[in-house]
């Protein structure tokens, strides 16, 4: 079994995250044309649920803060929301807004977490391996990364 630093582990979740933002996006571009919005946008939010798993795995508390405020924005937001504009696409392109500035930050600090921190993202990653493993593509580079560990 090959062993693996955090680096490494932190950086193949964030890839991870971004591969399922990409698809998001597609998703998004479907649900605005489609007329079966109701079974898309219940597409996208798994997809979402899914993103919110990997932030939790990245042990980042203000990752986890951006996900927080997405559901708050769900419960609210629609009254911010400008008249003709999609409530899916802004909810979702804030989320995406905020958790991108996260991932500039987590990848620049990427070396600088303590030995706890270290041990902390193994540990997460190797509870949550099948979960984990259910999220990535059977087959895909991250499927094998994660199914290594």
């Amino acid at each position: 079994m090959p062993r693996y630093d955090r680096g490494d582990i932190l950086m193949e979740l964030i890839e991870l995250c971004r591969e399922i933002k990409t698809e998001i996006i597609q998703q998004l571009n479907y649900y605005r044309a489609s007329v079966y919005k109701a079974e898309t946008g219940e597409l996208i939010e798994v997809k979402i649920k899914h993103l919110q798993t990997l932030a939790e795995l990245c042990g980042n508390e203000d990752l986890c803060d951006a996900f927080r405020d997405y559901e708050e924005m769900k419960r609210n937001g629609w009254k911010f929301v400008i008249p003709g504009e999609c409530f899916l696409s802004h909810r979702v392109a804030n989320l995406f807004q905020s958790i991108e500035l996260m991932f500039e930050v987590m990848l620049q600090d990427i070396h600088l977490a303590n030995q706890d921190d270290r041990h902390q993202l193994t540990k997460n990653v190797i509870r949550n391996r099948k979960q984990l493993l259910s999220i990535c593509r059977q087959g895909s580079r991250q499927w094998q990364f994660f199914n290594g560990i």
